[in-house]
């Protein structure tokens, strides 16, 4: 194998591959990336077994072949070059390095123990672009669960149907749905499947600000992204999605529409008093003179109590939050003003933009 790229083009490369390979003390070699060179193309492969991602760079090839290297050491070392052409050329089971005024070698590890990423060549799918999707699922996946006591909650529901897509996530405190129109495809309607938070994390990362176009589908229980020149597999989470449109309320007793960012930022105050590991923010609803107030009080640190107006319809009412997953919805909700629906103070409460009904955050009041 003997190769020759920018070190931009190859940075960038490392920066999508490099991040799932990790310290995995069982399987060694998954801390490795695999640099395969193949009928003129430089591939950049890595898997945690989960996740599969692989990415093309642009480059010279004057040889052939496949080496795996340790993932941190090559991206920390091409990091730290200048800008400028790079030679990679194996010799035996190491990568020598040459770069402008830089001669190095790194040991690597040969490929023919590396775990085989599926070949994906066409699948069925639905197009997005990127900015649109960071959106999205931004709005919802960070309500997904991180403990696998219950794998179905560890990820988010992609539900198709009449080229409408919906996101949830929820880990039984609070719940995220949002509603997005696709456009016509072919191959994707009526679909159901749960998708791992880690995958949806390296999206996230890869994505950044871009807006190229991605392809999603789904193939053989996994999931597959594409876009630009990286293609991104994951397996699906097995079993059965909760029916979480049992627990959003059809009906409410009290309706209040609130500044979005004033509400925000009273709720962040009385934060600061809240009682540690209870996080408890309490909210009183007061329909006669349209204010809501904020208040928390912790006996060793004080007491913060804020008023603000709103547009208060139906019964009085009271609540409390914790007020780091009241905090996520409000930050989530893309509207200068939000709804807030109650019934109790011991029943879900959801809010939604004041207008619309694309988005939905439920969440679990703190029972007195």
């Amino acid at each position: 194998m003997k190769i020759q790229c920018t070190q931009e083009n190859l940075i960038k490369g490392l920066y999508i591959v490099s991040h799932i390979a990790g310290k995995n003390i069982s399987l060694p070699i998954l801390n490795n990336i695999l640099i395969k060179v193949e009928s003129g193309l430089i591939n950049l492969i890595s898997t945690n077994l989960e996740i599969g991602i692989k990415t093309l760079v642009r480059g010279k090839v004057e040889k052939g072949g496949e080496l795996t290297i340790q993932a941190k050491l090559f991206y920390d070392y091409i990091s730290l070059l200048k800008p400028g052409s790079i030679d990679l050329e194996k010799d035996k089971d190491n990568l020598k390095i040459k770069a402008e005024n830089q001669e190095s070698v790194i040991k690597g590890q040969e490929a023919e123990d590396y775990p085989i990423i599926p070949e994906i060549e066409e699948f069925d799918g639905f197009l997005i672009n990127g900015k649109d999707f960071r959106e999205i699922l931004s709005q919802v996946v960070f309500s997904a669960s991180y403990d696998e006591i219950r794998p179905e909650l560890s990820g988010v529901l992609f539900k198709i149907s009449d080229n409408n897509l919906v996101l949830v996530a929820t880990d039984s405190y609070r719940l995220a749905e949002k509603k997005f129109i696709l456009k016509k495809e072919k191959g994707v309607e009526n679909i159901s499947k749960i998708v791992p938070l880690r995958v949806l994390q390296e999206i996230l990362r890869i994505l950044g600000e871009s807006e190229e176009e991605i392809k999603i589908g789904f193939k053989d229980n996994q999931i597959i992204f594409k876009f630009d020149e990286t293609i991104i597999i994951s397996r699906l989470i097995e079993g059965n999605y909760p029916d979480y449109k049992e627990i959003i309320p059809d009906k409410y007793n009290t309706k209040v529409v609130v500044e979005n960012k004033e509400f925000l930022k009273a709720i962040k105050t009385a934060s600061l008093f809240s009682k540690a590991g209870i996080n408890d923010v309490f909210l009183e609803f007061n329909k006669k003179n349209g204010e809501i107030q904020v208040s928390s009080a912790n006996v060793q640190l004080g007491e913060n109590k804020a008023t603000i107006k709103g547009q208060i319809e139906g019964e009085n009412n009271n609540v409390i939050f914790n007020h780091k997953y009241l905090i996520d919805g409000l930050q989530n909700i893309q509207s200068r003003k939000i709804r807030i629906e109650i019934n109790s103070s011991d029943m879900p409460v959801v809010l939604r933009p004041e207008e619309g009904d694309d988005y939905l955050y439920l969440i679990m009041p703190i029972r007195k």
